[in-house]
């Protein structure tokens, strides 16, 4: 990795860019709150699920969704822990955890990135250099928006970034920093995301490429093949262990080798069929136009510069292999989170490398065309999705608010300690006291592994049992989401409805149904009561042929006794 900038471009730099993530975030969070009534609910739902996991481990011991039931319903164990952590802290508001966490790792990401790069000088001899800071931290790092997703891709990014920054370095011979610090990282980092792996194995690649004819850092000549295996058996070892650990705890507990998103999302191990297609990897790309073309430009750059010895091909090859190693087996895009961390690893590589190429004249800090910052700004031309959500975050908030943070307090009221089923289980296992069925598996393992068998549709009389066993009354979906698996006896009770498009809500209707005949007066009932108190632009719709629909299943079990 190229030298540290001066500390006064440093400082600039990072001032910058603090500033513009601060001033935005704190734009994003007021409209935000306006939406939601005062009350801080993030972007989407998932936060929620770290959030009851975080609660059920301090008040119960139990890591899962419901107290006393080990499930394995978090893909970043890590962070969860630190959630749990904050909400020990600050007992009195624990959803603010996930927010502060992202702040602190969105500041240390950015001091990491002006420690190590110097083409971008902001300053008011140097005006475009400052709109291109601003731009990147706000549209292309997307530091703010995720921020107010409130997960743990920005300090799953720092991690990953601070450890290539600090095996680059060695690579180049560079001996300073402690040497067990990257390992550290990066096995802190395996347990945050497993998309660590990807990482790896291009750190793993850089390192053995050093040997190969061509490129080698100036300094390096005296390296051995042996030598470098070494090094990457270590980098693979520092993933590896704690990978193969918490595989271990988690079948030891009777879940699957990987947490129930990942087996359920995941396109390498969801069991869809079409995961490796041309169609389905085009797909992907296309979802991201920007990490497309970062590819492409890795790749051109790797091929044109292999055999100038240049320092920054470690991180080009790392960037390389991590960026399809993606693509081919994990998810892109989904409020654009999944990439974040090879859109940040891509950009600062790629200052790297325009440090080596751009001539030292046009690092000077005194007027001039601004070749670096012109490029930045250029990408921003690939990052109409990241400026149109980044926009609609408030929007965002506001589906959460409405629906699944409602919906959470309706079951709190009226299910409180009764069983209840959904396919939203974040704000709803936070909230509400009792046994969760999650439709969708993610905090169920039984159930994600009647859907891997089903190809992710169990039959409708795979729910009617499930009802039956479990014992629930009540059940909220979307109403794609189950889609022809809705059991006859099942009768829908009523739907909220959003009276606009939505971002980050599946679809504008939240769907009520009642299991049995029994459950659905009650449940109607509780629905009127509770429409006054939804938030405006929410309508309570009540389904005036359901009560026809009860007689009959009524008569029709009467008639079978």
């Amino acid at each position: 990795m190229v030298p540290k900038t001066s500390a006064g471009s440093r400082r600039a730099f990072v001032g910058w860019a603090v500033g513009a993530y601060l001033v935005t975030l704190g734009l994003l969070l007021v409209l935000a709150l306006r939406r939601s009534s005062g009350t801080l609910v993030y972007a989407i739902d998932d936060p929620a699920i770290h959030l009851s996991i975080a609660q059920n481990l301090i008040h119960h011991g139990t890591w899962g969704v419901v107290p006393g039931e080990f499930q394995s319903a978090s893909s970043s164990p890590l962070w969860t822990l630190a959630v749990a952590a904050t909400s020990v802290l600050l007992p009195f508001a624990p959803e603010l955890g996930p927010l502060l966490l992202n702040v602190v790792a969105s500041i240390v990401l950015l001091m990491l990135l002006g420690a190590h790069q110097r083409v971008l000088q902001p300053s008011r001899h140097r005006p475009a250099d400052a709109v291109a800071v601003v731009a990147l931290v706000v549209v292309i790092l997307f530091l703010p928006a995720l921020t107010m997703l409130g997960m743990e891709h920005i300090a799953h990014t720092a991690m990953i970034v601070w450890a290539v920054v600090c095996f680059g370095r060695r690579a180049a011979g560079e001996t300073a920093g402690r040497r067990w610090l990257p390992y550290l990282l990066v096995a802190l980092a395996t347990l945050t995301r497993f998309e660590t792996l990807f990482v790896v194995a291009g750190l793993v690649a850089a390192e053995l490429a050093i040997v190969l004819p061509g490129w080698r850092p100036a300094g390096r000549d005296g390296v051995t093949l042996g030598g470098q295996v070494r090094r990457a058996a270590g980098i693979a070892a520092a993933a590896i262990v704690p990978f193969v650990g918490f595989v271990a705890l988690n079948v030891a507990m009777g879940q699957g080798l990987l947490p129930n998103s990942v087996l359920s999302k995941g396109p390498a191990v969801s069991g869809l069929a079409d995961t490796f297609s041309p169609e389905e990897l085009q797909h992907r790309l296309a979802d991201d136009p920007l990490l497309a073309a970062l590819a492409a430009l890795t790749l051109a750059l790797l091929l044109v510069g292999w055999r100038q010895g240049r320092r920054s091909t470690y991180g080009l090859v790392v960037l390389f292999v991590a960026t399809v190693a993606h693509v081919l087996l994990a998810q892109v895009g989904w409020y654009e989170r999944y990439q974040a961390y090879l859109i940040t690893l891509a950009v600062f590589v790629l200052l790297d490398v325009a440090a080596e190429i751009v001539p030292a004249e046009r690092r000077a800090p005194t007027p001039h065309t601004p070749l670096v910052a012109g490029l930045v700004l250029s990408a921003l031309l690939l990052s109409g999705t990241k400026i149109n959500l980044a926009r609609q975050v408030p929007l965002a908030v506001a589906d959460t608010y409405g629906q699944r943070y409602q919906a959470a307090r309706f079951l709190e009221r009226f299910y409180d300690g009764a069983p209840i089923a959904t396919s939203e289980l974040g704000y709803i296992s936070l909230l509400h006291d009792g046994p969760v069925t999650d439709v969708l598996g993610l905090g169920d393992y039984a159930v994600l592994e009647e859907r891997r068998r089903n190809g992710q549709e169990p039959s409708p009389a795979y729910w009617a049992q499930l009802a039956d066993e479990r014992g629930f009354d009540v059940v909220v979906v979307y109403p794609g989401t189950m889609l022809y698996q809705v059991p006859d006896a099942w009768i829908l009770a009523g739907s909220w409805k959003l009276d606009r498009d939505t971002v980050t809500a599946w679809d504008p209707e939240l769907d009520f149904y009642a299991t049995s005949p029994e459950a659905l007066a009650p449940l109607q009932a509780q629905l009127a009561a509770f429409a006054p108190e939804l938030p405006p632009g929410i309508t309570t719709s009540i389904n005036e042929l359901a009560p026809l629909r009860a007689e009959a299943l009524a008569a029709e079990a009467a008639a079978g006794d």
